[in-house]
């Protein structure tokens, strides 16, 4: 016990020289912009049901309940959460138990033969059994780091988890949309090709009356060939939305829903208001920023873990170990070995590589914080620009309902000027051709804005907060199925 005493004893002044404190908390952003937690946004979760189309709900509910880019993220977290439950079996108690069987001789053997003055050593077949227990008493905070840290893994790939939601719900809703959109589009081209060929139609009877001219014809002719090459495209449009919609739903591009193959018209939002966000509210709707800030988190964390190991490593154990000829004997007198106390582990005679350790932790902190505020001005950058252009389509918009609503209005005039005898047949679908083409330059905006809110909506961060459970296949059906 004095020899124990003195070594303890010598060691005070090495652990004086280790002091290291570990940072508590990982450090707020350098930005000036406040941070809460309980700030609350105006801006709907589920904000694709402004549309109002019960379809499009649908869509949305069961892409984000089998969108397989979300069962990998879902599989990912799991395996997160198993790892983190590693870390946690860490402060538990350790338990081994270990068995032998063998020839020769052991040390109680070579003790009798000591104590009897005998050159004589017992040999023969030795059978042991022993068990050790060890508790790490966790003095210097290693293990309350490394769950630190490990819970913050988690959050971290839950919020990656929770920004493909985001991703999956933007997206879904904007193929919907696009292929509506572009189905309603590629009914307004059929009809400017149809009036396109009435009128290259009168302008050939006209030439064949003697009172018609060949440019007029030629011209007629070209604005057929050139009205047509609408159509293919638009088609594409239409097939590729249906295909993207598919796959985010996890069906194959071929099997899209029957409701958006015979959607016409896209549903549209009548009016909405996005208010100015503060970064506090717009922050805890974005997954990126919360994994920025979980993945600081983690870094700040394992400084404690490096620093730690500048101290003893404390553990409480017991061992109780039995040898003898025969298992019978493991209960005689003699053949049992016990022990009991304190295990102590340390270092500290190259503490330089521990040093280095801390010092490469607290850089990969200060990169982890740089992207941390790299990450809020993204977010707050995107959210700027995307209401931007939010508002110009809004705008662009409403001059084009304006011109389709005046083009509406001369085209009432040329049907009353067609009765009364002031104008031609030719005149009148003239003005259906321009009113036509008015509607198609408005239908295409409408397009533009549909974009437009998708991509700010996806931008404010919205759809995860509320999302279903995501569904996983049993692995074990289908490795019988062999699917």
């Amino acid at each position: 016990m004095p020899r124990f005493r003195k070594l303890l004893c010598s060691l005070i002044p090495i652990v004086s020289v280790s002091c290291c404190t570990a940072p508590s908390q990982a450090p707020n952003t350098t930005l000036p912009i406040q941070l809460d937690s309980r700030a609350t946004s105006s801006v709907p979760d589920q904000w694709w049901r402004l549309y109002q189309d019960p379809n499009l709900n649908t869509a949305v509910e069961q892409a984000l309940a089998h969108n397989r880019n979300l069962r990998e993220a879902a599989a990912h977290l799991m395996a997160a959460r198993q790892v983190a439950n590693a870390v946690e079996g860490e402060k538990l108690p350790s338990t081994s138990l270990h068995t032998e069987g063998g020839y020769g001789s052991t040390a109680q053997d070579q003790l009798e033969a000591a104590l009897d003055q005998s050159d004589t050593i017992r040999t023969g077949t030795r059978y042991g059994i022993g068990m050790d227990v060890q508790w790490e008493v966790d003095l210097f905070g290693r293990l309350k780091s490394l769950s630190k840290a490990s819970h913050a893994d988690v959050l971290a790939v839950m919020a990656e988890e929770q920004g493909m939601r985001v991703e999956v719900a933007a997206e879904t809703t904007r193929a919907w949309l696009n292929a509506c959109d572009a189905a309603q589009q590629s009914v307004l081209a059929q009809s400017a090709l149809t009036l396109a060929e009435e009128k290259q139609h009168v302008v050939q009877m006209l030439s064949q009356a003697g009172v018609g001219r060949t440019l007029d014809q030629v011209q007629a002719q070209a604005r057929v060939d050139q009205t047509s090459t609408a159509l293919p495209p638009l088609h594409a449009a239409r097939q590729r939305a249906l295909a993207e919609l598919a796959v985010l739903m996890g069906r194959l591009p071929d099997d899209p829903p029957a409701a958006a193959q015979q959607c016409a018209t896209a549903p549209a939002i009548a009016a909405i208001h996005i208010p100015h966000e503060t970064g506090a509210a717009l922050l805890q709707r974005r997954p990126d920023v919360l994994r920025a800030q979980q993945q600081l988190n983690a870094v700040t964390a394992k400084i404690g873990v490096s620093t730690a190991e500048l101290y003893p490593r404390i553990s409480l154990g017991g061992a109780i170990y039995s040898s003898a000829h025969q298992p019978k004997g493991w209960g005689d007198s003699g053949a049992t070995v016990w022990s009991l106390g304190p295990l102590i582990s340390w270092s500290f005679p190259n503490i330089s590589i521990t040093r280095a350790h801390i010092a490469e932790a607290g850089a990969n902190q200060q990169a982890a914080l740089a992207h941390f505020d790299a990450t809020l001005l993204q977010a707050l950058k995107e959210v700027q620009e995307n209401l931007a252009d939010y508002q110009a389509a809004q705008q662009a918009q409403s001059s084009l309902q304006d011109a389709a609503a005046q083009s509406q209005q001369a085209l009432h005039l040329a049907q009353i000027a067609q009765k009364e005898g002031a104008s031609s047949a030719l005149d009148y679908l003239t003005a259906q051709q321009a009113t036509l083409a008015a509607q198609r330059q408005l239908a295409n905006e409408n397009g533009e804005l549909i974009n437009a809110q998708v991509t700010l909506f996806k931008s404010l961060g919205g759809g995860w907060q509320q999302a279903p459970d995501i569904a996983l296949p049993d692995l074990s059906l289908l490795s019988k199925t062999g699917n």
